[in-house]
């Protein structure tokens, strides 16, 4: 058992890639590590056992062609979201921004579910002053999707939010403001055409992780996996970043 906390782990674990070091690596991965990497659609390749996870991670640790930049860490107990940057070029085309969700137990990763802005993908998809938390405020955005009822939005969007999209890549496209954020939400809850199922929710404070599955037919090829980074703030969603399989 380790002694390392969950955001020294974290730490660690980016620094690999950041520094092109995978010395640290082999201590921070444990035995039953399960990763998900973020292609191919709809399900992300999965890799299970801690010698192949590690495999996948030294390579591209070592890969000196790629640069690994970290743009944001959230924790949350044994679960840690990192938000980030993999560039291959000098050009913003050249890069793509994406989402890792990790779990650490006893100092060692046991799960980790990359998610990535991508193109052509059919996808819209604290406590206020009336007392609605965060978990009331993240369920009535689901049922909107799931139920396609668009009524349910109207006083969820902070006048001042912001939505990305989870393509065109390598940014995806962004929406501000509440009324850009309403026509978008709206536009996708009405269409009957897609099925919107939320998959289990983590909370950490203000941030909501909302994993998904969306699907737009029957077919195996009909369907794609995500993530939205959801952030409530006062009753009101204030930010919300979308990533899938690509």
């Amino acid at each position: 058992m380790s002694s390392r906390t969950t955001a020294e782990v974290i730490d660690l674990f980016n620094r690999a890639f950041t520094d092109h070091d995978s010395t640290q690596l082999a201590e921070l991965v444990a035995e039953d590590c399960v990763m998900e990497a973020i292609q191919p659609a709809p399900d992300g390749a999965r890799t299970v056992g801690r010698d192949a996870c590690l495999e996948f991670w030294r390579a591209l640790a070592e890969d000196r062609g790629s640069r690994f930049e970290p743009e944001q860490v959230t924790l949350g107990g044994e679960h840690a979201t990192i938000r980030w940057r993999l560039r291959f070029g000098d050009g913003l085309a050249d890069s793509v921004r994406g989402v890792t969700l990790l779990r650490v137990i006893d100092g060692r990763i046991v799960e980790a579910l990359g998610y990535s802005k991508t193109g052509g993908v059919p996808l819209a998809a604290e406590t206020d002053p009336a007392g609605r938390g965060t978990r009331e405020v993240l369920d009535r955005y689901n049922d909107a999707f799931r139920l396609h009822d668009p009524g349910l939005l109207a006083d969820l969007i902070a006048d001042d939010c912001v939505i990305e999209d989870s393509g065109p890549a390598p940014e995806g496209a962004r929406r501000v403001g509440r009324a850009a954020c309403l026509a978008r939400w709206s536009e996708l809850a009405a269409d009957r055409t897609l099925r919107f199922t939320p998959e289990t929710a983590e909370l950490a404070g203000e941030l909501a992780v909302q994993p998904w599955l969306l699907q737009w037919g029957d077919g195996s090829a009909d369907r794609i996996r995500g993530v939205n980074l959801i952030r409530i703030r006062a009753g009101k969603i204030i930010e919300a970043r979308g990533y899938v399989k690509s």
